[in-house]
């Protein structure tokens, strides 16, 4: 047997082989070695009619990335992670850092799939047509620059017709192309059972969090902001959920995302971005960010660690609360919707009051106001006591620049570090 290459282009090769027993022309799909293997059989000449005769294939092998490849974090070794799949389905959830290239549009699957439960041939027949042309516009668009060593991983819902339709052609041009095995499927399901799993020790336990505790507009993210930008691991819920987690918490402009997608976000910087040598610095959260939900593993992990406390004085969180939300005062009708969301719990005389602050532009004593007779009153004092309480001195975290190169920033790493060495708060107290 001789394998000959299709004109040099990728794995394509013909082969001459002679089967066992006769076939009749079709195509056939398994997984070979690892790779998605597609073969269709070639019996047709110029001077002879299909019969069933045995005569030369043409096979296409495309190589797998399983998902225990991908919890390895060997995706890096990919130039792109290509999501085939509709723009609704990559805007819910998606491969963190992919990109959507989609096979078939919104209402293209939607006519496929409806096609499909009538008549499968016909669905098929159509879907293959508007894959294929999908695809030729991608390779213009977007593949047309790419270099001969290009090398993409390419997924869908499971790892089914989508991404395949896709490799097969990129491998026919001569790119290095990949499935994921499983799809998006297999990759959610990794996701949940590790951010979500409640019973099974997994990777989440060998961590250790220190949360950040402290009352409403003292600047625990820009605190824990300038952790991160002196080398320490954050994770930082409230920019992962796009929501501040106050009543008026909602970021200006920007919609909350799937909880699937938070929770992928979250398995990221667990699985690929952190290291248990070093503490991971968290916001002391509510368990619910807006319309979102800290997984359960994630919170039960928060509910067993150790803390520290911010102070800042009251001028000062009047001051960064006008500041870090002055979008707010600038969108006068969104306000007063907060104020009757409030009203439950403040009562309605109270949002009356409010109201009429913001109708004369008084923010100054609306955030006072707000402040002391509601966020302070519905605090609740975090349970257990603190490794450590950081009076923030005055002005700091009105200025990013001094907070980042303020002593009380140095003086948390270093909490972090003994801690390390020694995670326990008795431990921490006697150094």
């Amino acid at each position: 047997m001789e394998a000959i290459s299709e004109n040099g282009i990728g794995n394509v090769c013909l082969e001459e082989e002679t089967p066992k027993t006769p076939k009749t022309p079709n195509n056939e799909e398994k997984a070979v070695n690892g790779h998605a293997e597609m073969t269709y059989d070639d019996n047709v000449d110029d001077h002879k009619e299909i019969t069933t005769v045995d005569g030369p294939s043409v096979t296409c092998k495309i190589p797998y990335f399983t998902i225990e490849d991908f919890k390895k974090g060997s995706a890096k070794q990919f130039d792109e992670i290509i999501d085939v799949r509709t723009p609704l389905e990559f805007a819910e959830d998606r491969i963190i850092g992919s990109i959507n290239l989609p096979v078939l549009s919104n209402e293209q699957r939607v006519t496929v799939g409806t096609l499909y439960a009538k008549d499968r041939m016909a669905a098929r027949k159509l879907g293959a047509g508007l894959i294929s042309g999908n695809i030729s516009q991608h390779i213009l668009n977007h593949f047309i620059d790419k270099p001969g060593n290009y090398k993409p991983l390419i997924y869908c819902w499971r790892g089914g017709q989508r991404s395949r339709s896709m490799a097969l052609i990129l491998n026919q041009i001569g790119f290095d192309a990949h499935i994921f095995q499983g799809g998006y499927k297999e990759y959610r399901k990794v996701v949940r059972d590790h951010v979500q799993e409640n019973v099974k020790k997994n990777e989440i336990d060998d961590f250790q969090f220190i949360l950040m505790s402290g009352t409403t507009g003292n600047g625990k993210s820009r605190i824990l902001e300038a952790l991160k930008d002196k080398g320490e691991q954050m994770l930082h819920l409230e920019e992962l959920a796009k929501h501040k987690g106050s009543v008026l918490g909602n970021y200006p402009g920007e919609p909350q995302p799937n909880q699937k997608y938070f929770e992928s976000e979250i398995y990221k910087a667990l699985q690929f971005d952190f290291v248990p040598e070093k503490v991971v610095w968290v916001e002391y959260e509510s368990f619910k960010i807006g319309n979102i939900t800290v997984p359960k593993k994630v919170s039960n992990k928060m509910m067993e660690s150790n803390r520290i406390h911010i102070e800042v004085d009251l001028e000062d969180r009047i001051k960064f609360i006008l500041k870090d939300y002055d979008y707010i005062c600038e969108d006068k009708p969104h306000l007063m919707q907060c104020f009757n969301r409030l009203e439950r719990l403040a009562g309605k005389k109270k949002c009356d009051e409010w109201r009429k602050l913001v109708d004369e532009d008084k923010f100054e004593p609306l955030v006072r106001d707000l402040i002391v007779e509601y966020y302070d009153k519905c605090y609740r004092i975090p349970r257990g006591e603190a490794l450590d309480v950081y009076k923030v001195p005055e002005g700091i975290i009105l200025d990013q620049n001094k907070l980042l190169n303020s002593q009380m920033v140095l003086d948390i790493i270093h909490l972090g570090d003994q801690f390390m060495k020694n995670p326990t708060k008795l431990k921490i107290i006697e150094n």
